[in-house]
């Protein structure tokens, strides 16, 4: 049994700052965590925002980690810099200099161990290949717009896209194009680009309509279950709904008003306030981000219902609880179920990631 699954319970600072209030970014620390993910061996990987703009790792797999956080990270890609997303930056793609990203959200270790990279304010989705240790163009050329649908996607165009997940088989990356107004995907074993849901205007979705006929607002991060329903968090639109055989459906927020309330009740009836990522748990369960309200819920496609998982809403803070719903958290925007089981959030505006215990 790996060494970290023995220990407490409770929730535990596992990189960044234990009392949970960010000063000015530094290159010795995690600055704004965005997301996370794992590769086959166990080994961590995250994103800063625009408050570091790098990639990076833990220094051992998760079975040799200690039994109390926090533990050693390595910044491996990424020059260090705070960035602004409004303002232009040209995407320098110069293999003698070092990497330059702009506004991290997302990223995806895919099977073959490349580590996926939405950069977001570059219009771009890029490809580190920790073997030959060289970042290349995935999709997008550092351009805002909307091209390449039905063809490669080294010759497609994004604007801002946030979010780069793969399906449970590792061959379909999801790309949340949110100035696009659509959710679109690669297919990464002939690398043809294709929108899976929107078509190109900003509104609330429309109910059992053919999904690339539907308006969305604000398509901000997407992922896949097992049987092939996709799931979309809204941003705008304050909702969760589901894609199954081309239609679409709100399972979470009907209203699309923001706000907070539901937990225990039907997911239509819920409220949310600008959900920022979601991901599947281990029994087949939804993770919400719901960043504005400072926690993080889960939709239960069986019952439909709504729970709270973690966070201590509407209100932020940064205390940190004996479990997950006595502990604070400050605008997260990324959450994971990590190899043993257990839950990760990327507390970003309290410069940490947080670990401990989950059960569905």
């Amino acid at each position: 049994m790996p060494k970290f699954a023995m220990a407490a319970d409770q929730v535990q600072v596992l990189i960044g700052l234990a009392e949970g209030r960010p000063g000015e970014p530094t290159a010795d620390r995690v600055n704004e965590p965005f997301a996370v993910d794992f590769d086959s061996q166990g080994v961590l990987y995250g994103v800063e925002f625009t408050r570091g703009n790098r990639l990076f790792r833990s220094k051992t797999a998760m079975a040799t980690w200690p039994a109390a956080g926090p533990i050693d990270v390595e910044f491996i890609e990424g020059e260090f810099r705070v960035t602004s997303g409004g303002k232009p930056d040209p995407l320098d793609t110069d293999p003698t200099s070092p990497t330059r990203f702009h506004g991290m959200h997302d990223l995806a270790v895919a099977p073959d161990g490349r580590i996926i990279l939405a950069d977001t304010f570059h219009h771009c989705i890029r490809a580190l290949s920790i073997r030959q240790c060289h970042v290349s163009l995935l999709a997008g050329n550092g351009t805002a717009g909307f091209a390449g649908d039905g063809g490669p996607a080294a010759e497609a165009v994004f604007n801002e896209p946030y979010c780069g997940s793969l399906s449970p088989d590792g061959e379909t990356l999801l790309i949340a194009d949110i100035r696009n107004h659509r959710l679109r995907a690669i297919n990464l074993k002939d690398g043809t680009v294709s929108t899976v849901a929107g078509n190109g205007e900003r509104g609330q979705p429309l109910d059992e309509a053919d999904a690339t006929e539907s308006p969305l607002a604000g398509p901000r991060a997407a992922c896949m279950a097992k049987d092939g329903t996709i799931y979309l968090v809204l941003r705008e639109g304050n909702a969760l709904v589901a894609i199954r055989d081309g239609r679409l459906r709100t399972v979470v927020n009907a209203s699309g008003k923001a706000g907070y309330g539901g937990d225990g009740g039907p997911g239509r009836e819920a409220l949310l306030k600008g959900p920022k990522y979601v991901c599947m748990d281990q029994a087949g369960g939804v993770l919400i981000v719901d960043t504005e309200n400072h926690c993080v819920r889960r939709f239960d496609p069986a019952t439909q219902q709504i729970h709270l998982v973690a966070g201590m809403p509407p209100k932020p803070g940064n205390s940190v609880g004996d479990d997950w719903t006595q502990t604070h958290l400050r605008r997260p925007h990324g959450a994971r179920i990590a190899p043993d089981g257990r839950l990760l959030i990327a507390d970003s505006d309290n410069d940490r990631i947080l670990i401990g215990r989950y059960s569905p």
